[in-house]
């Protein structure tokens, strides 16, 4: 009996193996496939203030944004980049977003990383509620199953799920090695949470990121991403993004993102205007 178990158990992780292989080759595809696409981002957050005795957060604050949304990889520094260059804050549009992703493309002599953590850091005025982060990209959990990260954490298969019409095996994930990836005020951040895997293809149809307090006390984000299949680029690209960051004053700060329209990126054409149109 015990070495049927034990042979049951190394089927398990065999399949868990292989599975994580197939979604480590898938994400080095999207990686290449997603370099220098941008796409449509409607973006709202929602600010909800202390706990009240009657259990109700109420609402303190909204904030709606219209951007462009750019995916970038850098092989030099084999690194991702999402940039968010917000064009319309509350329907008011931002003062030359339009030429702020041109200069990426039309200097050859930028450091295109530096560049990109500037625009980041310039984009992340916008964001409501106590809670500082960098970490709102929809790509971000991807990074995970890369082939050289998935050491660092450990899998466990929990079951199926149908999602979108496709049979995804649901992994759970956990950070093991210091220092982890996402620091918060200057402390390492424990990842964890579940990524949803088509086992046949390796394509990853949702991830699930959840990051706890250095401290160890609760969640100070969890991030939910939807995955689908761009009919005109033929490529896995976000197609929604829901977020939630906890602050230690007990503010809640909730985001709900939708991506449309993806597209290589033209320096010649700028697809949204302040008025939203071509």
């Amino acid at each position: 009996m015990i070495l049927v178990c034990a042979s049951a158990a190394g089927a398990s992780a065999q399949r868990v193996d292989d599975l994580l292989l197939r979604a480590g080759r898938f994400v080095q595809d999207v990686s290449a496939a997603l370099s220098g696409v941008v796409a449509d981002e409607s973006y709202e957050q929602q600010l909800f203030a202390q706990f009240v005795d009657s259990g109700i957060k109420p609402r303190i604050g909204r904030r709606a944004m219209r951007s462009e949304a750019l995916f970038m990889f850098l092989p030099v520094a084999n690194q991702w980049m999402f940039v968010r260059n917000v064009l319309a804050v509350d329907g008011r549009p931002v003062p030359d977003s339009g030429e702020r992703l041109d200069r990426l493309f039309k200097d050859s002599g930028i450091d295109a990383a530096a560049y990109l953590r500037q625009l980041q850091e310039e984009n992340g005025r916008f964001d409501i509620g106590p809670v500082v982060r960098t970490f709102g990209d929809p790509t971000f959990a991807l990074r995970y199953l890369d082939l050289d990260s998935q050491r660092r954490f450990s899998f466990s298969r929990a079951g199926t799920e149908r999602l979108g019409g496709v049979r995804a095996t649901r992994l759970i994930y956990r950070e093991r090695r210091r220092p982890f990836v996402i620091t918060v005020d200057g402390m390492d951040a424990q990842s964890s949470g579940t990524m949803w895997i088509d086992a046949a293809e390796g394509a990853v149809v949702r991830t699930d990121l959840r990051v706890a307090r250095p401290s160890g006390r609760g969640a100070i984000a969890s991030i939910t991403v939807d995955f689908q299949k761009d009919p005109r680029l033929g490529i896995w690209v976000p197609s929604r993004m829901s977020e939630q960051y906890n602050s230690v004053g007990g503010q809640t700060t909730i985001g709900t993102a939708s991506y449309a329209n993806f597209r290589r990126f033209d320096t010649s054409v700028r697809v949204l205007t302040p008025e939203g149109q071509n």
